[in-house]
């Protein structure tokens, strides 16, 4: 039996659930892998050349890719203030290209998505 039978073939809204999540987090992994390699990681770099600490010093299992999503995705404002304690938003706005706003609006897309199937998930569980 391939993928798209199985699919088909689902019988209860938990098997559903269940196939939303897995779509969801590989979907998620690679959008945070690929983030994290080619943005963050390019930014980070350009730092580094000018001689500045890294913007965002905390990085527990890899949520500081969260915050460089954020600076980059979301305008200037309530939800992503110019003087956020976590990380410096106008140095990252200024170094990310057009491509790296594609990838946090991708990254944080996905991200969202795949919380929100997992809270729904486990609340009709």
């Amino acid at each position: 039996m391939n993928l798209g039978e199985w699919f088909f073939k689902i019988e209860n809204l938990s098997d559903l659930f269940l196939a939303a999540f897995g779509v969801c987090f590989i979907i998620t992994a690679i959008s945070w892998i690929s983030f994290s390699r080619l943005t963050m990681a390019r930014i980070e770099r350009r730092l580094r050349a000018e001689g500045k600490p890294r913007l965002c010093s905390w990085d527990g299992v890899g949520a500081r890719a969260l915050w460089y999503a954020w600076a980059i995705a979301l305008p200037i404002g309530i939800a992503n203030p110019e003087n956020d304690p976590l990380i410096d938003v106008l140095t990252v706005r200024r170094m990310a290209t057009r491509a790296d706003w594609w990838r946090a609006v991708a990254f944080m897309t996905s991200s969202n998505f795949f919380l929100f199937v997992t809270l729904v998930s486990w609340a009709f569980d």
